[in-house]
């Protein structure tokens, strides 16, 4: 039969109880001394305690690996398949030693005073302490089980969840590229015949906005520096195409740029809704503000000029972004709105 997992730790945990009651015992001895009184009924009282207390261990082990599984299958119930039999065979050898020579390393008398119930009291005590003993273990094992198995679910779902999010980042991203894409060469063919000089300079910032989304693609954070270059790509771009109406400020020290990380393409999605949900023009511009909160917070501000017709957003860019920052690390982006202002706190992760 197949030792279990659970069985083998409690064979581990039984020898070293059981090493440490003989140990004891033989320390206690070397304590009494030669010339004690009382000697010879001491030791033959601890080798009997010692020795029935190996035994009642031994049999209760056996009894759980070989007899209990058998019983279980038909009557799941322990006092059929582990307590009864467990007193009733430690009762047996109780009684079969106490009526044979090997009575003499248990009792320094001949003959015990009461040949039945005197054993029968001592090996049901120390039973009934083998008995405990082993559920504690048992149940100690079944509940560092549990744990075990809850962090591997909740690491489980925490990868499952990820890979969702992921999935639903791809979505937005093919969704998003296709449109972004369409109004950047909208906007790159007026710039050709209206001043060649800025298409190409336009070309250039769309060629590096598109380079690094492809080969960041599939990374999930990125130093702030790496991101903050590919948001002013993107916000140079919007700056050609609308004309003035737009501009921005970056305060950001050099040291959090190079020793902290983001989600990846998580400050572009902050700019991008800026742009998308908000009206502005030459005389009434949209101002975006980025800086560096302490300790290791970026703000990420602009003034509110919402439009009056189009489709609400549906918040779903910041709700993945939140989720994925919850997954990450366990703590959450900060957004407020106060009709004035529109305001985005994201936690920059140390290296």
């Amino acid at each position: 039969m197949l030792i279990t997992k659970k069985n083998k730790q409690l064979i581990r945990v039984a020898l070293i109880i059981n090493l440490l009651l003989l140990l004891l015992g033989i320390t206690f001895l070397l304590f009494l001394g030669r010339d004690h009184s009382n000697r010879h009924e001491t030791t033959h009282k601890i080798i009997a305690f010692t020795i029935s207390d190996i035994l009642c261990w031994t049999i209760n082990i056996l009894l759980l690996i070989f007899f209990s599984p058998v019983v279980g299958r038909r009557k799941n119930l322990r006092f059929i398949s582990f307590y009864i039999p467990s007193f009733l065979v430690t009762f047996t050898v109780a009684l079969i030693v106490a009526h044979s020579p090997a009575l003499a390393l248990f009792s320094a008398e001949a003959k015990l005073s009461s040949p039945i119930f005197a054993p029968l009291f001592f090996i049901a005590s120390i039973n009934t302490l083998s008995i405990v003993s082993i559920e504690l273990i048992l149940s100690k094992f079944d509940e560092s089980n549990i744990k075990l198995e809850y962090a591997t679910m909740k690491t489980e779902n925490a990868e499952l969840k990820m890979k969702s999010l992921e999935a639903q980042h791809e979505k937005l991203k093919s969704q998003l590229h296709p449109h972004f894409l369409f109004n950047s060469l909208n906007a790159l063919n007026s710039l050709i015949r209206r001043d060649p000089e800025l298409a190409e300079n336009y070309l250039v910032k769309l060629s590096e906005f598109l380079r690094f989304s492809i080969s960041h693609n599939e990374q999930n954070v990125v130093s702030l520096k790496e991101e903050l270059k590919f948001s002013l790509y993107y916000l140079e771009m919007q700056k050609i195409r609308f004309n003035g109406a737009l501009s921005y400020s970056v305060s950001i020290p050099v040291e959090p740029q190079t020793h902290t990380r983001l989600p990846v393409f998580s400050l572009q999605l902050i700019l991008e809704n800026a742009i998308k949900h908000n009206k502005f023009t030459y005389e009434q511009p949209l101002y975006i503000t980025m800086q560096y909160i302490e300790p290791d917070w970026l703000l990420i501000e602009n003034n509110v000029h919402e439009k009056l017709t189009g489709v609400p957003g549906s918040g779903r860019g910041l709700k993945n972004l939140s989720d994925r920052y919850m997954l990450l690390i366990q703590e959450d982006i900060k957004v407020s709105n106060d009709h004035d202002f529109f305001r985005v706190h994201l936690k920059l992760i140390r290296e």
